[in-house]
């Protein structure tokens, strides 16, 4: 995954930060007001930085960051380091920052269908207050769900919102988490669920069209859902070209290599088929010259094959066709 693209107060929050709770009271002392507060709340939204995405917004920094101390950063500890340190007003500076936007943690722990179920009774300002606070690659499968008349209510609120208090955003989300544990999505044993249902089906083979066409009748969405985990290393052949061009694109050489050894002369030349010809040839030669694999490790590579085209679907940058061009 690559770095975040940070802001300029975010790069700056982040070098003052790498100089440490010594030399980072210098640095401040020598800022106005405006300055300190713009960095301080960039600091309180970075979060927990590692290393490499460090490196990679600051390159002219990376010999500093390689030291032993400085393999991750943590933005509240450092915070809290600086309240025991004064700046030139003679107070902490850390209370000079000022509130820092709250970023809601409710997305990173659940789905878009689950969390509709807890918020689908909501008043409209109350969900466009969520959408607002949501990635738009969760807010937009999450709008879908809701009734047409309530999609548009809750757009027209969102472009009406403007400040919102962070202590109010705080407890929204904290109360979205209790709902969401009540439903028992929390902090508990997980069992059945969409993958478990997919594992039974692969199970039955022939049985399963038929169940899942059932459960597609009263669900279409858990039905979407369930296919999309049945989808197994065979299934590849049903992608077209252009499919098939992502997927090469997205996988590392090495890896597609080894996932196609062993496999079916028509899944090869269904992949190849998507390459260029010099490409292609190149692809088989290394393919004969691999020589013999552990099966573990073929799996693995088609593992992490199937887990990015299983991506690549969720985001519609694969169409899936069968023999009656439907696949759902």
């Amino acid at each position: 995954m690559g770095a975040k693209k940070f802001s300029s107060a975010e790069k700056a929050a982040i070098i003052v930060a790498s100089l440490g709770e010594d030399l980072a009271p210098k640095i401040f002392s020598q800022m106005n007001a405006d300055e300190i507060g713009k960095i301080g709340r960039s600091l309180q939204n970075l979060g927990r930085l590692e290393l490499s995405e460090i490196e990679d917004t600051l390159s002219e920094f990376l010999a500093l960051l390689q030291s032993p101390k400085s393999k991750a950063l943590d933005a509240q500890s450092f915070i809290e380091r600086m309240s025991k340190k004064n700046g030139k007003n003679g107070l902490s500076l850390a209370d000079s920052f000022g509130p820092g936007d709250y970023r809601m943690r409710v997305f990173d722990k659940t789905r878009p269908e689950l969390l509709y179920r807890v918020i689908e009774q909501d008043k409209p300002q109350t969900l466009a207050l969520i959408l607002s606070h949501a990635p738009s690659s969760f807010a937009a499968p999450l709008l879908k769900i809701f009734p047409e008349r309530m999609r548009l209510e809750v757009l027209i609120r969102m472009a009406k919102l403007q400040e919102v208090d962070p202590l109010l955003i705080q407890e929204l989300d904290e109360h979205l988490m209790r709902e969401l544990d009540k439903l028992g999505h929390g902090s508990s044993q997980k069992i059945g669920g969409i993958k478990k249902v997919a594992e039974i089906l692969n199970a039955l083979n022939q049985e399963a069209p038929e169940l899942l066409s059932r459960i597609s009748e009263r669900n279409p969405t858990m039905a979407s859902d369930i296919q999309q985990e049945m989808f197994t290393f065979e299934d590849l052949l049903k992608i077209d070209v252009k499919g098939l061009q992502e997927i090469v694109k997205g996988l590392k050489r090495e890896a597609l290599i080894l996932a196609m050894r062993g496999a079916s002369p028509e899944m090869l030349n269904h992949f190849v088929a998507s390459m260029s010809e010099r490409s292609g040839k190149m692809f088989r030669e290394d393919l004969e010259a691999l020589g013999g694999q552990k099966k573990s490790d073929v799996m693995s590579a088609r593992t992490q094959l199937l887990d990015l085209t299983r991506s690549l679907i969720e985001a519609g940058k694969i169409p899936l066709t069968s023999d009656n061009n439907q696949y759902v």
